[in-house]
């Protein structure tokens, strides 16, 4: 077994260790047995637990910011990128549920979840951008883009963290439509403050 698959192993066996007993619980031994490797050759690759608990969940949430940009670029409006978004992780949840629950996990861990932020800057970046380019073009409620993006996020996740609980309202299509509806009454601007913006642009 090569060194990139040992790591991959490891890895793949620490998500279904800590999933099914928590951080703490997992032991070392029991990550190693099921990974096919010493103890002590994951220490090669993780130097600590905590560094394999870290690097566990580094490696769900770049799975999962990479899920969330899927086909992004077939949407032409700031707010179908938004709707797309959500669909994109709601799938994820979907397919990858033991990546997706590494990731609650950490967030909500007393020990870990206050280390998680400088990692989802990303995922606030990519949030942002998508938001800005929407004011710019006089799509979305003209707000500072961290407003809006914070608004956004917290839709979300509250979307997400309520529909992983309801799976299969999540396949319910009009259940889907409706939560696309959320966002847009919340995103876009009203038919109001786009004939403000006209007046103003023609004054």
């Amino acid at each position: 077994m090569d060194s990139q698959k040992k790591r991959e192993n490891i890895i793949e066996a620490a998500i279904r260790l800590f999933t099914e007993k928590g951080f703490d619980a997992a032991a070392m031994q029991d990550i190693a047995d099921m990974a096919g490797v010493a103890k002590g050759t994951i220490y090669l690759y993780f130097p600590s637990k905590d560094e394999l608990v870290r690097q566990v969940y580094e490696h769900c949430f770049r799975m999962d910011q990479r899920a969330c940009n899927i086909d992004l670029d077939r949407e032409s409006s700031a707010v179908g990128k938004l709707c797309r978004r959500l669909d994109n992780i709601m799938n994820f949840a979907l397919k990858h549920p033991l990546e997706a629950q590494i990731e609650q996990l950490y967030c909500i861990s007393p020990v870990y979840g206050g280390h998680n932020y400088g990692v989802q800057e990303a995922l606030y970046a990519d949030i942002d951008e998508i938001i800005r380019q929407g004011i710019a073009a006089g799509e979305l409620k003209d707000m500072p883009s961290y407003l809006l993006s914070h608004i956004y996020y917290g839709i979300m996740a509250t979307l997400y963290l309520t529909l992983l609980q309801k799976k299969e309202d999540w396949l319910n299509e009009k259940i889907r439509r409706q939560c696309h509806q959320i966002i847009r009454d919340s995103m876009q601007k009203t038919k109001m403050e786009q004939e403000e913006t006209e007046n103003e642009e023609n004054r």
